[in-house]
């Protein structure tokens, strides 16, 4: 009977090993990573949050509140610099965002996984000692945003045919130098005349490529970063690590993520129409966000650069 008892433990202990290789195998990823909840406000918080991160090597390059009771950090690090360098758009995944969300007597913490943002963002490496540090300061108690995707399908994420992929851009407009790009765009994302503020500015080395988080505080619901993720996500923790929104400045012309592919790529299991939350309701945001921050950065356009689709939801 001990015997017969010891096989039949080692045949289910290589299943599973043979289960647990085989999860590792698919290498599937979430968007966001669930972290060790803090006691206390926000506000409070922030300050050990911040201790946690800088003492794991990052650093904390902005910050803002999008609505009350939350605060996104935005990180970075050498490591994440030194990946995003290597691709020809790599500085969107130089930064990564953190939020904290106050519900009750506590704060919960959660962030974009940065395995998930380099094959979604095309990086030449997935970003795994980010991780490793991420998890080291802030905790990794699960996932959530989405059912897991493969690699596979994240480099060439596309939520429905006819919608915008990584590859397809907005263009923000052109200026005569990559230094007066930045000054022009630094200037005008800080002065807030349209609803927006610069929460950070991160250079990538060896290349002319900047990569700014904007916070869009606009009055217009379609153009705000907190209206947007509580129309699509109702319950704690919320996506709040989604913002702020990116501009990439590449040489001397500026660009931004379509919103039809971003936000898809976040919440990739919302449905297009139907129930309290789909993307049906920002249907009118990804045209609002454009022209937003078409107006911000202000370079010279060609031609009007317009969406084509008439927003999520029509093809």
């Amino acid at each position: 009977m001990g015997k017969a008892l010891s096989v039949r433990l080692l045949l289910a202990s290589s299943v599973l090993i043979c289960l647990l290789l085989s999860a590792v195998a698919r290498a599937d990823f979430q968007p966001f990573v669930q972290g060790a909840p803090v006691a206390g406000e926000v506000g409070a918080a922030e300050a050990a949050v911040r201790e946690k991160l800088e003492g794991e090597g990052f650093d904390v390059v902005g910050g803002y509140a999008p609505t009350k009771g939350v605060r996104v950090l935005a990180v970075s690090s050498e490591t994440l610099r030194e990946v995003a360098s290597r691709s020809k758009r790599g500085g969107y995944g130089a930064v990564v965002s953190i939020a904290l969300e106050q519900v009750e007597g506590e704060t919960l913490v959660s962030y974009q996984n940065p395995k998930y943002l380099a094959h979604g963002y095309r990086l030449e490496a997935e970003s795994e000692p980010a991780f490793q540090s991420l998890a080291a300061a802030l905790g990794a108690t699960g996932y959530f945003g989405g059912e897991p995707i493969s690699m596979a399908n994240l480099r060439t994420y596309q939520y429905a045919f006819g919608l915008e992929t990584f590859v397809d851009p907005v263009e923000l407009g052109r200026f005569a130098s990559f230094s007066a790009a930045d000054r022009q765009i630094t200037e005008r994302v800080e002065a807030g005349e349209l609803g927006t503020s610069l929460v950070y500015r991160v250079e990538i080395p060896g290349k002319q490529q900047i990569v700014y988080g904007v916070a869009m505080q606009t009055d217009d619901p379609n153009a705000h970063g907190a209206a947007l993720v509580q129309a699509v996500d109702h319950d704690a923790p919320r996506g709040y690590a989604f913002l702020p929104y990116p501009i990439l400045l590449d040489g001397n012309a500026a660009e931004t993520l379509n919103l039809r592919f971003r936000m898809a790529l976040f919440f990739p299991d919302l449905p297009m129409m139907g129930g309290e939350a789909s993307f049906f309701k920002l249907r009118s945001a990804p045209d609002a966000i454009n022209d937003l921050l078409v107006a911000v950065v202000d370079g010279e356009m060609p031609e009007e650069e317009r969406s084509s689709t008439g927003g999520f939801g029509t093809f």
